[in-house]
């Protein structure tokens, strides 16, 4: 009798907790809670066997799964986030978990090692590499940064060094938008090969000139 009534309560605080993080979740605070409850785990486990940690944090991301899978949804689209949980990430410490849309290819992640989420766009990623196929002459790559600027040309003084656009994943989350920053870099990779003057902004680092290409207007 005292086992059944400890199964009924502790299946009642696990219940108790799951509307908790569903509240948590529904108010735009995934990530915050992720954050905070593995932080949380390991501080009230440090006396305690690696794998008991481990198996505790699995035990919330699990949670933290069926409850996301549940209730939350893209904004942009509508369509139920697909949730995958990382663990054991390399040789330290880290687990890691990742939202994907397939309705718009919008991709959130985010791990114990990092302060802060990454997100990107899959479709955006996929029109660079895409295009990288196709380019002559001149490469692009795409790159996660927290730099203010959308995209970039970089032009190395030795003309054997082949330019590269860069495109911000964290900035430009579209295809087409991709694909016009690639058109308006060969125009300006034009007026560079017959040593004509482009009008857009740059710097200067060591020898490589860096053209901003926030400043097009796409349409």
């Amino acid at each position: 009798m005292t086992l059944m009534t400890n199964q009924k309560k502790k299946q009642f605080h696990i219940s108790d907790y799951k509307n908790l993080v569903r509240e948590i979740i529904m108010e735009g605070s995934l990530f915050s809670l992720f954050k905070f409850q593995t932080e949380t785990i390991r501080t009230l486990t440090t006396e305690d066997e690696a794998e008991y940690t481990q198996q505790r944090i699995v035990e919330f991301l699990n949670i933290l799964k069926e409850v996301a899978d549940d209730c939350l949804l893209c904004n942009k689209c509508n369509q139920t986030y697909k949730f995958r949980i990382c663990t054991g990430l390399s040789y330290k410490e880290d687990n890691a978990i990742e939202l994907t849309c397939e309705g718009c290819d919008d991709c959130y992640t985010h791990s114990e090692e990092r302060s802060h989420f990454t997100y990107f766009n899959f479709e955006a990623w996929r029109e660079v590499d895409n295009l990288r196929k196709r380019s002559r002459g001149f490469t692009i790559s795409y790159r996660l940064s927290s730099s203010p600027e959308r995209a970039l040309l970089l032009i190395n003084d030795n003309k054997e060094m082949c330019p590269e656009i860069w495109i911000n994943g964290h900035r430009v989350f579209q295809a087409e938008e991709v694909k016009n920053y690639w058109n308006y870099s060969k125009e300006l990779l034009k007026k560079w090969k017959k040593n004509e003057e482009i009008q857009a902004e740059f710097t200067r680092k060591k020898n490589i000139t860096i053209y901003e290409l926030d400043e097009r207007k796409n349409g």
